[in-house]
């Protein structure tokens, strides 16, 4: 099968001004504005990648979640504990009078005793139940108090090691914006007095090469595909003056 013709691209000031070669952008100079692209789009993927991390954490996020429950539950307990209480003296108002009519010898009917005893008891059994009941929710408030506590500090220690990640990812951001900014000037220098349609074809190759739009050739191989390239293409690029693209991925050609 025979191999697709290679692609010569000559640059448009080239056949303007015959004398533009000595000055014409080579593809070693787009290899060279590529290292500083792929080093800059490395910077911006760091950037991106702290600002997505400096958030708060899911550690951070589920101990907070844990305190909220823990404070909904203690004041769910403490609710609990208050309406017992009330209950608790309601009781009491109803019990220590009854208790006084019954034993100040005011009352003598037997039958009208006996019914203000058994009323007695049924207060008291009341009482007794809330009692029991009373001591559960000390329990269940004092257990619930100190697993707050805990998450409280499980909090404080995750919020304290979030902060000093934090501070660090800002440095390395801070660090990595400044690189950023030292390469846009060096990017901007070499392409200041670039030929403006070798400058158009590399950034449209970028755009689709997954920023790669220049490749080495190696022992006659493109080492953006990986392909054998033909003798003739190989000899023509080692002689320079036009710029070649590999006739399988269409990369900018540059002999290794």
């Amino acid at each position: 099968m025979p191999r697709p013709e290679p692609k010569l691209v000559f640059p448009r000031t080239l056949s303007a001004i015959p004398c533009a070669l000595s000055i014409m952008t080579s593809a070693t100079d787009l290899l060279a504005l590529q290292e500083i692209d792929l080093r800059r789009d490395a910077r911006r993927a760091v950037i991106a990648d702290i600002e997505a991390r400096l958030g708060e954490t899911e550690v951070v996020r589920a101990a907070r979640q844990a305190v909220q429950e823990a404070e909904e539950d203690l004041s769910d307990l403490q609710a609990l504990q208050r309406k017992s209480e009330a209950r608790l003296e309601d009781l009491d108002a109803k019990i220590k009078p009854l208790e006084t009519k019954m034993y100040d010898g005011s009352v003598r009917n037997p039958k009208e005793l006996t019914d203000m005893q058994k009323e007695l008891n049924h207060l008291k059994a009341q009482r007794g139940k809330l009692d029991d009941a009373g001591l559960a929710l000390i329990e269940a408030v004092d257990e619930t108090s100190k697993l707050l506590a805990q998450n409280e500090e499980t909090l404080r220690q995750a919020e304290a090691k979030w902060q000093q990640d934090k501070k660090e990812l800002l440095e390395q951001k801070s660090e990595a914006e400044s690189d950023y900014v030292s390469l846009e000037g060096q990017r901007n220098g070499r392409t200041a007095d670039m030929d403006r349609g070798m400058l158009g074809l590399y950034e449209s190759l970028r755009g689709s090469k997954a920023g790669r739009a220049v490749a080495l050739v190696v022992r006659g191989s493109c080492q953006g595909c990986r392909i054998t390239l033909p003798t003739h293409l190989v000899q023509r690029l080692r002689g320079g003056g036009v710029l070649i693209q590999c006739p399988n991925c269409e990369r900018i050609l540059v002999a290794g």
